[in-house]
């Protein structure tokens, strides 16, 4: 009997022991994570990882041991974005003219009229050649882009309660013309009033790279443009925007150059119309990079399918 005793307990601490070893195996690989890169030579198991010291960042969620491995990672990512064909602009769900003329706010010789003038022009949207020529006011132009877009309409700004600065780059908000409103804790959701279309996919990859939520609107094409002047004219020290770069490998070596310069702990990128945006975080406070990616035409960028699919190939996670 006591022989049994003895046995069951030497059992049960066999059993804690091994509880207690995979909890901390556990931890050691949610502390020390494997590397993403499937050719990586690093260490693969928990404790020989723990032994090292780390030295490498995430990247799109993926932790990357060493330089050489984020590096190769990037590229990878780089070489997909800077493939991809610039998206088409947002079709017109109705036409503003024909919206406005069913309102009853325009005529239908007032919609010809300044067509003609922006097509002579060959600049200007449809709606500013409407208040130009006096046929409307721009408090109806932008009820009409509400309509026309199927989002609320703001029409009283205060510059006062907006955003002081959010996370989305300048470039990107004066090339798609929006402003950051407001920003939920609670629903992770920034508002974001659009001046003149209101483009859902620059949401999407907005989304994707902040891991929040957008909900766009659409206010006056005066306060958005005066509200993304005034922002211009303050100082923005982490946010820096790149010229035209035809090449991604010079984008990623400036990219790999800033996260080692930073030392980033994370980094997550994507691509927003003509723009790869590099977002890196240091500890609590984050740096972004924008680099403006000239789209290539259709035959250059099968000419290049094979360079990316070879990095893809070799950045695969595990």
């Amino acid at each position: 009997m006591q022989d049994l005793r003895l046995e069951e307990n030497r059992m049960r601490e066999v059993t804690e022991f091994r509880n207690w070893l995979e909890g901390w195996t556990n931890r050691l690989q949610k502390a020390h994570p494997g590397c993403g890169l499937g050719s990586c030579a690093g260490p693969k198991g928990p404790w020989a990882r723990f032994r090292r010291h780390r030295r490498g960042a995430f990247l799109q969620n993926v932790f990357y041991c060493q330089r050489e491995c984020v590096e190769t990672a990037l590229m990878a990512q780089l070489a997909r974005l800077h493939a991809l064909p610039a998206a088409p602009p947002p079709s017109n769900r109705i036409p503003l003219g024909l919206l406005m003329v069913a309102r009853g706010w325009l005529t239908h010789e007032q919609v010809v009229t300044a067509l003609a003038a922006q097509q002579q022009a060959r600049s200007g949207q449809i709606g500013d050649w409407f208040e130009k020529l006096g046929f409307a006011t721009e408090q109806q132009v932008t009820s009409a882009l509400g309509l026309q877009w199927g989002c609320p309409v703001t029409l009283s700004l205060d510059a006062a309660s907006l955003m002081p600065a959010g996370p989305i780059p300048l470039a990107i908000l004066e090339a798609f013309q929006m402003v950051p409103l407001q920003f939920s804790s609670a629903t992770k959701t920034i508002y974001i009033a659009f001046g003149q279309r209101v483009d859902h996919a620059a949401l999407y990859a907005i989304e994707k790279l902040l891991d929040y939520r957008t909900q766009p609107c659409v206010a006056g094409r005066k306060f958005v443009a005066d509200e993304l002047f005034r922002m211009r004219q303050q100082p923005r020290p982490r946010e820096l925007e790149f010229g035209s770069m035809p090449d991604f490998a010079e984008i990623g070596r400036v990219s790999v150059s800033y996260m080692l310069r930073l030392g980033a702990d994370e980094a997550r990128l994507g691509r927003v119309g003509d723009f790869i945006w590099l977002r890196l975080r240091v500890g609590k406070s984050f740096t972004d990079l924008v680099f403006h990616a000239k789209s290539k035409p259709r035959g250059a960028r099968n000419a290049a399918s094979s360079t990316t699919r070879a990095l893809l190939s070799s950045a695969v996670a595990r």
